[in-house]
């Protein structure tokens, strides 16, 4: 379990709270939900916050889904070079943002381990200080598209280099 909120460092706090992450992963798995007859796979969950919220890596996403995934993880390997390691450290706030958004009713676990999402829409903040924000945003919804047109959980995880 994590710290108590009053034990946390501050940044840290504010950075990984589960509202924020939540929405993240949320977003992305409603956009995967949309664009593909399958519902988005539990175990992408782990995936989306060491990409999106890693701006490196986030920055050098392309702007759409024509780039082949495989082929932009090629073509930027230095990104994924510690990509298991990035994804392990991000572990209890993926656990913590899942049961925030489980506990508000903003998703829902299958009996096959999958995450069905609420219909509602992401909301963007049109203020030029939530920039970044909306980038993420944006981001998520891309990357729920892009994994609803690539191979399966297992070929995702072992191309990036993620064991158990």
């Amino acid at each position: 379990m994590n710290k108590a909120w009053n034990e946390r460092n501050t940044i840290i706090a504010h950075l990984f709270n589960p509202a924020f992450c939540g929405e993240i992963i949320r977003v992305t798995a409603l956009s995967y939900n949309r664009h593909t007859n399958n519902q988005f796979p539990f175990a992408f969950s782990y995936l989306v916050l060491p990409i999106l919220l890693h701006k490196d890596t986030r920055d050098k996403m392309p702007r759409s889904i024509r780039t082949y995934f495989f082929a932009w993880v090629g073509e930027n390997d230095a990104l994924f070079f510690d990509f298991g390691k990035r994804t392990r450290s991000m572990v209890k706030y993926t656990k913590e943002a899942l049961s925030f958004l489980i506990a508000y009713k903003k998703i829902e676990l299958s009996e096959k381990g999958e995450i069905l999402t609420t219909s509602e829409r992401p909301k963007l903040i049109n203020r030029d200080d939530y920039d970044e924000y909306n980038e993420i945003i944006k981001k998520a919804e891309m990357l729920g598209k892009w994994l609803a047109t690539t191979s399966d959980v297992k070929s995702i995880f072992s191309f990036l280099r993620i064991t158990p």
